[in-house]
């Protein structure tokens, strides 16, 4: 399988360049964005193994992507810009980017930068962590968008899925409602908050054995709502 790569950048020619190139020596290109809104919706469609960021990236600024992207991914992201300037170096780095490149590239270089950072992360996080998700009573495959919810396939819809995961990559973390829309909806904006809570309802009804006392997806009053890291499978085994 080979390694997939986003790269967001609003040069047209430069993004053929490293299409062209990086597809030569085995990656895939899952996409080439021109705008960060746009990449939002392709990290949430795909599983990354390497984000190529520009900086000065329309709509959405490289440093902003990149601090969205890592409330809900680990996935290396590798900036590359013009800009020279120590400081802006040194706000990406601390923002969660884990390499700088400085444009006119050197495309050997990046290549060696690129399998680097993806030889790293895949020893960091191995295959099964990186692909699957597992909590006791659920399985997220997240290669090929299934679900096993006590050993029964979920069906579950696009924005199910993706709304599962970033709750499930994140177990005990609380998201406001409003995040949430905004991170799953943000490159449609249909409807309103009112979206997430039919999602919440709707998925609950699919992974949960018994929905009205859910054991995955809890609601935190006032909040919003929180994946459950600390299930057990007593807990479960007990209810089954």
């Amino acid at each position: 399988m080979r390694d997939k790569i986003i790269i967001v950048d609003d040069d047209d020619d430069h993004c053929k360049l490293l299409v062209q190139y990086l597809s030569k020596h085995g990656f895939e290109v899952i996409g080439c964005s021109y705008s960060g809104q746009d990449t939002i919706g392709l990290f949430h469609s795909h599983v990354p193994d390497l984000i190529i960021l520009d900086l000065l990236t329309p709509r959405l600024e490289g440093l902003e992507l990149c601090t969205e992207i890592r409330k809900v991914s680990d996935i290396p992201i590798l900036f590359v810009s013009t800009y020279a300037d120590d400081y802006v170096k040194i706000s990406a780095f601390n923002l969660g980017g884990d390499d700088y490149i400085s444009k006119p590239l050197n495309l050997d270089v990046l290549l060696a930068r690129i399998k680097a950072q993806i030889r790293r992360n895949k020893r960091a996080f191995p295959v099964n962590q990186r692909h699957l998700l597992q909590y006791p009573g659920l399985e997220v495959d997240l290669s090929t968008h299934t679900v096993l919810s006590y050993g029964k396939e979920a069906i579950l819809s696009t924005k199910e899925f993706q709304l599962l995961v970033l709750l499930a990559k994140n177990p005990n973390r609380v998201f406001h409602t409003e995040t949430l829309y905004d991170l799953i909806w943000r490159d449609s904006k249909l409807g309103d908050v009112r979206t997430v809570m039919v999602h919440i309802y709707n998925l609950r009804q699919k992974i949960e054995e018994q929905p009205h006392n859910p054991r995955y997806i809890h609601t935190v009053r006032g909040a919003g709502y929180k994946f459950n890291g600390a299930v057990s499978l007593t807990a479960i085994e007990s209810h089954s």
